[in-house]
């Protein structure tokens, strides 16, 4: 990790996310947990991002995709 990186470790609004919405098998959304999402298999975790499914949420406020994997 570069000291760049390192100095946003911890910093205010570099926690990531700790909701995201993804699209459910049977329809519909299902809201996960940053531990329920990032406890899914890879293939599916990427899918969502490449396909742009995935909407993050950080204390119940909208971030991008980028913003919430930088942590």
């Amino acid at each position: 990790m570069t000291s760049a990186a390192n100095a946003n470790v911890g910093a205010p609004g570099r926690k990531g996310y700790d909701r995201v919405v993804v699209p459910a098998p049977e329809g519909g959304t299902r809201s996960l947990s940053r531990k329920q999402f990032e406890g899914l298999p890879l293939r599916e975790r990427v899918s969502y991002l490449i396909e742009g499914t995935a909407q993050f949420f950080l204390d119940g406020s909208p971030i991008s995709a980028s913003d919430a994997m930088r942590t």
